[in-house]
């Protein structure tokens, strides 16, 4: 989202729908964007009676769940662990990106979160296999391409493109 208002957040609904289908269940805080956003879903469909809502609402069957105010707790891990807004932060810090950099070094976080143990397929200790998010985006965990190890060389020394390459290697 290019800012925190009503529209962009409804844009990037439709986008990220657009991509990964519609989700059955939508879960967020109380954030001001997504309060104005479901105030003004829940406007256009009692106004219209469903035959003005746009296609994406009328199709998607989605069931936006606001979870209580100044209550985190209630969230669960994704709120608890703030694992983007973490990673981002180590990674990039105060770096200027591009919009394309930025996108890469996004999605070799969402790879990163997206690989992560949610638990032990086999009760056996001998077998290492877990179950990730990854099983349930593409079937299997997710791999990444091997690059080669930047962090010893200064960044001075880098093309962009290797800078972020080394960004993404601060894990």
């Amino acid at each position: 989202m290019s800012d925190l208002s009503t529209e962009a957040f409804i844009a990037s609904f439709k986008w990220f729908s657009a991509g990964r289908g519609f989700s059955s269940h939508m879960y967020s805080d109380c954030g001001t964007n997504f309060v104005g956003a479901d105030r003004e879903l829940k406007s256009w469909i009692q106004s219209s009676g469903q035959s003005g809502v746009p296609d994406f609402l009328a199709d998607s069957g989605t069931t936006w769940h606001l979870n209580p105010a100044a209550a985190p707790h209630q969230e669960g891990l994704w709120e608890a662990e703030k694992s983007v807004k973490f990673h981002l932060k180590h990674v990039v810090g105060n770096s200027n990106l591009s919009i394309e950099e930025f996108q890469r070094i996004l999605c070799l976080v969402e790879a990163c979160l997206d690989s992560c143990p949610l638990c032990a397929i086999s009760m056996d200790p001998a077998v290492c296999y877990v179950l990730t998010p990854g099983h349930f985006l593409i079937g299997h965990p997710l791999t990444g391409v091997s690059e080669p190890d930047l962090l010893p060389i200064p960044m001075n020394r880098l093309s962009r493109w290797q800078q972020t390459q080394q960004m993404s290697q601060h894990h």
